[in-house]
């Protein structure tokens, strides 16, 4: 009996895990691991989720990232040779979120806290050079708040790269992304 590997999802800006995605892949994949961490200060964030990664490196666990968690699971998946699964990725926080600066609530939990212009500035050091061992990105096209050519900008070339038509930003086809999970999984199987 082969054990499935490790699974971290990491929910974008703003958010959280109890989302309805976040939801849907723990009722799909019972041992994931919904992370948290903080979204508004890329410092804090970034040694929160490196924990969390390294606390199952041993498992090579499989990073799955929606908007702003799209940047952490991929930067992650780079640093450690992980495989990972993003959607609707937010590859630019510096530039996406600037909008943002100042007074921020997160949509799930109602929690307020402060984002600065230097917090932004802070992602570009944890933008990583080299690729991760294997890398899907899922974008849908009706993604109103980070465009797709982004993705496709990023990633062609580069992942396995799946425009989806229609949809949003909160990611609607979370049955393409299992499906994608699924074949990442059954690879690192034994």
């Amino acid at each position: 009996m082969h054990t499935m590997p490790a699974m971290i999802y990491l929910h974008g800006f703003r958010s959280s895990p109890m989302t309805e995605k976040g939801q849907i892949f723990r009722r799909i994949f019972p041992g994931i691991t919904l992370g948290t961490y903080d979204t508004l200060h890329p410092d804090i964030g970034y040694r929160q989720l490196d924990r969390l990664v390294q606390d199952v490196l041993v498992q090579r666990p499989i990073l799955i990232g929606s908007s702003l968690g799209g940047f952490w699971a991929c930067q992650l998946a780079k640093q450690y040779a992980l495989s990972c699964v993003l959607l609707n990725p937010c590859m630019s926080p510096e530039r996406t979120l600037a909008p943002y600066v100042g007074e921020v609530e997160n949509l799930y939990t109602g929690e307020r806290g402060v984002m600065t212009q230097n917090d932004l500035h802070a992602y570009e050091k944890y933008r990583l050079t080299g690729e991760p061992a294997h890398c899907v990105v899922l974008h849908e096209k009706g993604d109103e708040l980070i465009p797709w050519q982004e993705s496709a900008d990023n990633f062609e070339g580069r992942a396995k790269l799946v425009l989806i038509e229609g949809g949003s930003h909160r990611f609607e086809h979370v049955d393409i992304a299992i499906d994608e999970i699924r074949k990442l999984v059954a690879a690192a199987m034994p």
